[in-house]
């Protein structure tokens, strides 16, 4: 095998080989599937291939459901479309989150839409390289110098002891620690979007409330009949009563809803 491709992960070969390995396949059964000799994977995976054709590069990118960049080595990332995705500056871990919905994408994209977002980035950014809590530090720098005042004082026999005594804990307690500054900051921030962004949420007790009223309306409307003589037509039309409350309907819709309705009750055995 030519030494220089053992080392270099970056060539076509390496990566085919690679993928080919992931799905247990042989050089054989690879050529098979897309149409190509043994021989040409062979070469291809030694390095002996420099100058690869666009269908074959084509054809490994499809069967291996790849980008043909990634073979390329234009991104690390292995998922189609994935040049597009390398240049907003992402993760290759970041990416698969994304593709796999690890990630809650609805949440993601309400927090990068909020305009105080990238404010909000920007402040951890600051946390991180130590440049957020200058300010409180000064102040601390002044209240240290307030607190070297006050002790001198206590030697002084026209000062009340007690007096001094709650003014130096007075000043001591208005201290605030470099990271409990910075935590304070930033949990302000995100607590404020998250805030705006619940404004806009659909909300689940809504939900809840609302089904609890109509369940409650439909036994009301069947409160008159006795709940022995109660059917399911009984129940399928005091559904639809309740329906077209909220959804008008022509005739049509309204006899294929009650269908529907009626079917329901038979699969889930929801009988009267």
């Amino acid at each position: 095998m030519n030494k220089d491709y053992e080392i270099d992960r970056d060539s076509i070969g390496y990566k085919v080989k690679t993928l080919r390995e992931r799905e247990d396949l042989s050089q054989k059964g690879l050529a098979k599937l897309i149409h190509v000799t043994p021989s040409q994977i062979s070469r291809l995976e030694r390095g002996e291939t420099t100058n690869v054709g666009t269908d074959l590069l084509v054809d490994i990118a499809r069967h291996f459901k790849v980008s043909t960049d990634y073979l390329l080595g234009l991104t690390p990332i292995e998922s189609q479309k994935s040049y597009d995705i390398s240049r907003l500056g992402l993760s290759t871990e970041s990416v698969k989150r994304l593709m796999t919905h690890k990630i809650d994408v609805d949440i993601l994209n309400r927090l990068l839409e909020h305009e105080r977002f990238p404010h909000f980035c920007t402040q951890i950014r600051n946390y991180f390289e130590g440049d957020m809590a200058g300010g409180y530090m000064s102040r601390n720098v002044l209240l240290d110098y307030g607190e070297e005042k006050l002790l001198s004082l206590k030697d002084n026999p026209d000062v009340n002891k007690g007096e001094l005594k709650k003014d130096i804990d007075l000043v001591q307690t208005s201290k605030i620690g470099e990271n409990e500054a910075d935590i304070e900051k930033l949990k302000n921030s995100i607590l404020s979007i998250l805030r705006d962004i619940k404004k806009e949420f659909p909300n689940k007790r809504d939900s809840e409330v609302a089904t609890a009223k109509a369940v409650q309306m439909i036994s009301s409307d069947l409160s008159g009949i006795p709940p022995r003589e109660v059917t399911e037509e009984n129940v399928a039309d005091s559904i639809m009563r309740y329906i077209e409350r909220v959804v008008p309907m022509d005739a049509k819709t309204r006899s294929r809803m009650r269908r529907f309705i009626l079917f329901a009750m038979k699969i889930f055995g929801k009988k009267p």
